[in-house]
């Protein structure tokens, strides 16, 4: 059976432990026509659908923001049987906040166990671990040999879901004269966890596993939001980029209000590109996006 996952902070590991399949949603085949009503984010808005259209799969909600928690709830009062709603803290700085995460990953477990999962042991668990290091090992090296191509004003894209029908974004971007050193989006490289470090002696993995996933997240919707601040800061000198493009869909407050923080704390411009629907923006936003590189060269 297939869980949907909406959040890279969900463990994937512990899902396939239990003996269903984790699917990131971003890369699920969406439909981008779908009216949405005033206010709703469209990616939001595109999760309920999604469920609506895979009825029998599960799917995992967080509380990452308003809009999700609306969509989850959205999800329930039509009849989705298979919902589950996990709570993320919003706070990283206490040993509170690390008990509710764990509390909800065991939470996790006995949902997966609704749905036709198993108690995983504990080497069933670790050989999921360690399939799941071994993927990300391979995008750190793809991400860390980067792009052959110097050409182009190097930009950092930061911000929340990009779905695959707007991933030409990208092109937009090359087109324009620019390039993207740096994909802080969700699924891109912000998404990516660093290596699972040595466990201690008599811990337990989904333990190890919760702390590494609760110590690395790297989000908006934290509070504070150093995490995010020290993770980008790092790597945009690093990348030597000369601007930000600040990818938001339109109802996304949490990222939307980031703007003017961003450039006072890396003194780069910031352009702000709003995602309408699912699908990619319109003229408008291409034109604006070609007046932005041009004035970084």
């Amino acid at each position: 059976m297939e869980v949907l996952v909406t959040s890279p902070w969900v463990p994937r590991e512990w899902i396939r432990a239990h003996g269903l399949e984790p699917r990131g949603a971003w890369f699920a085949q969406l439909d981008p026509s779908g009216a949405l009503p005033e206010g709703v984010c469209a990616f939001a808005g595109a999760m309920a659908r999604l469920h609506q259209a895979q009825p029998h799969a599960g799917i995992v909600f967080t509380t990452a923001c308003d809009q999700m928690r609306r969509a989850a709830d959205a999800t329930a009062s039509s009849g989705g049987k298979h919902a589950f709603l996990f709570s993320l803290p919003a706070t990283w700085q206490t040993s509170a906040a690390r008990k509710l995460y764990h509390a909800e990953v065991a939470r996790l477990g006995k949902y997966l166990e609704s749905l036709g999962g198993h108690t995983p042991g504990e080497e069933e668990l670790m050989r999921e671990i360690r399939r799941s290091e071994a993927q990300r090992a391979h995008r750190r090296r793809i991400l860390e040999a980067g792009s052959s191509s110097d050409r182009g004003v190097p930009l950092a894209l930061v911000g929340g879901p990009l779905l695959p029908s707007q991933w030409s974004l990208f092109d937009a971007v090359e087109a324009a004269g620019g390039r993207v050193v740096l994909n802080a989006t969700e699924p891109g490289e912000r998404s990516v966890l660093p290596p699972l470090p040595p466990m201690a002696p008599g811990q337990e993995a989904v333990i190890a596993l919760a702390d590494h996933y609760f110590d690395h997240a790297v989000d908006v919707f934290h509070r504070p939001n150093t995490r995010l601040y020290a993770w980008l800061g790092e790597r945009l000198q690093a990348r030597g980029a000369r601007g930000i493009l600040l990818w938001a869909h339109l109802a996304c407050d949490l990222w939307r209000v980031e703007a003017a923080s961003l450039r006072e704390a890396f003194d780069l411009p910031v352009l702000v590109l709003e995602a309408h629907r699912v699908g990619t923006g319109g003229l408008r936003d291409r034109q604006r996006l070609g007046a932005f590189i041009e004035s970084r060269r």
